[in-house]
């Protein structure tokens, strides 16, 4: 991730500006539901590499939607359509547990540390120009993952 102190000095301050526009709603409650313990717990995993199946709608430049990935996928089958410029692949080809760690959580369920492994994983696209868009999909992704029986989903912000 470039850091906005590394950018052209015109290109940082347009985006601290677009930064400054966003109206970030004022939560009055924020509701909250205590997990199973991690041991009894399924959890699913979120991140925002823009990844998706090889046969599915790639992201496009402030796609507010996701995608479901099936936990087991042959990591081949993945594709990544990260649409920021800044973006460096270079580890995600070489290890696609950098940012979907679904092996790891493999290992943590075989150890008995995690209850179980959801069925299926989501990817959004980090580089929303408006995080605020991403409220309608969070909702079905989490209505997606009760269904499932998920206790808690592990974030794997890109």
């Amino acid at each position: 991730m470039v850091r906005l102190d590394d950018l052209h000095p015109e290109e940082a301050e347009g985006m601290r500006r677009a930064v400054e526009r966003f109206q970030f709603p004022e939560l009055s409650s924020t509701p909250w539901v205590t997990p199973p313990p991690l041991a009894e717990s399924t959890i699913a995993l979120v991140t925002s590499a823009g990844l998706h199946r090889r046969g599915d709608r790639p992201f496009r430049f402030g796609d507010a939607g996701y995608r479901v990935i099936p936990d087991d996928i042959d990591f081949a089958e993945l594709v990544q359509t990260q649409v920021s410029v800044n973006f460096d692949r270079t580890h995600y080809q070489q290890d696609v547990n950098v940012v979907l760690p679904r092996d790891r959580l493999h290992e943590l369920a075989a150890a008995g540390e995690v209850g179980g492994v959801s069925p299926w994983h989501y990817s959004v696209l980090g580089s929303s120009p408006n995080p605020l868009n991403l409220e309608a999909a969070a909702g079905d992704m989490a209505q997606r993952m009760r269904d499932s029986g998920v206790d808690s989903a592990m974030l794997s912000p890109v």
